[in-house]
């Protein structure tokens, strides 16, 4: 949307110049036309058809009209300054644009590199690792538990960066389902719960018996699994995440609570921005899951919001779906 803002305001101002151009320079070819029959007026010594040549019926009114013209050109000029300004304000911020998409970009190959192969390398060393039949049983289950781990990670970060790159060629139809949101919460729990395991973290769900919505079942759950798996890669061991649905008559709210290390005000206020991922790189993540979550959110006419009290202090991120649109 600001591109295409930015386009307009562009043609708008192209436009706006060359119509300003064009009638400059009729209006100087008229003029010139003007001061040469007066010079042939003089010449003649014609005084008075020489001021009628130039537009003024007495020859004192030559003095007024010389007056309204530097007045004309004057501010003539101030538009075309003006118009000068804009243009460059424009290129500014089109320069600015093309190199926060190159920062951004790069951030993202980084990231996605690092979240990629990072999982790929980690099976990789297991099945090496498996592959020569001299590990006890409890340690081969064990490496072949943190193996499906890694897959799902691998599988997560696929699943984000194809989405988003379908995003951002097309809009992505969303296919409405009936269904249930407590269903869909429990889901999403369970798919991340032996993660959650691993690191040590107690996962609680709290919500009614059921709550029926028409929703995108596939998007939903990208969204659920993407705070979770972010409440979980934040929180530190033996802590828990808090899962709460609530609803009323307008509107069902999903809350993801963690007791993990929180957030500043930089990142609450660059949270849902594709891509970023702040100063602390070491969790990994292409710093797209929250960027996803927003636009799927939207998708469904809703809204995400992020909270925090501060580093240390655990994070919150709630969901807002309007119930219209179960019916």
């Amino acid at each position: 949307m600001p591109r295409t803002k930015s386009s307009i305001l562009f043609l708008v101002i192209l436009g706006l110049a060359l119509a300003l151009v064009l009638w400059w320079t009729t209006f100087q070819i008229h003029a010139s036309r003007d001061l040469a029959a007066a010079s042939r007026r003089l010449s003649a010594g014609d005084i008075p058809g020489a001021a009628a040549a130039l537009g003024a019926t007495d020859p004192v009114d030559l003095e007024v009209i010389a007056k309204s013209r530097q007045l004309m050109f004057g501010s003539e000029g101030i538009a075309f300054a003006i118009v000068l300004l804009a243009s460059g304000w424009l290129y500014v911020a089109s320069v600015r644009r093309e190199a926060e998409l190159r920062i951004a970009q790069d951030r993202f190959l980084a990231a996605a590199t690092h979240e990629l192969k990072t999982p790929l390398a980690t099976i990789v060393l297991l099945l090496e690792s498996l592959r020569g039949d001299r590990l006890p049983m409890d340690k081969r289950a064990r490496y072949l538990q943190n193996g499906l781990l890694e897959a799902e990670r691998l599988e997560r970060g696929l699943t984000n960066v194809l989405t988003a790159a379908g995003l951002r060629t097309a809009p992505r139809a969303s296919i409405r389902e009936r269904g249930d949101l407590v269903h869909d919460v429990a889901e999403a729990v369970a798919a991340v719960e032996a993660r959650a395991l691993a690191a040590e973290i107690t996962i609680q769900t709290r919500a009614p018996a059921s709550l029926p919505y028409r929703r995108d079942p596939a998007a939903i759950q990208l969204v659920l699994r993407n705070l979770l798996d972010n409440a979980v890669k934040f929180s530190t061991a033996g802590s828990r995440v808090t899962v709460t649905l609530d609803a009323n008559t307008r509107a069902a709210s999903i809350s993801v609570r963690d007791d993990g290390r929180g957030m500043d005000s930089s990142e609450l206020a660059h949270a849902f921005v594709p891509f970023w991922r702040g100063s602390d790189t070491a969790t990994g993540g292409t710093g797209l899951g929250l960027h996803l979550v927003e636009e799927l959110v939207k998708a469904h006419e809703g809204s995400v919001s992020a909270h925090s009290a501060g580093r240390g202090k655990g994070s919150e991120f709630v969901v807002r779906l309007p119930l219209e649109l179960s019916t």
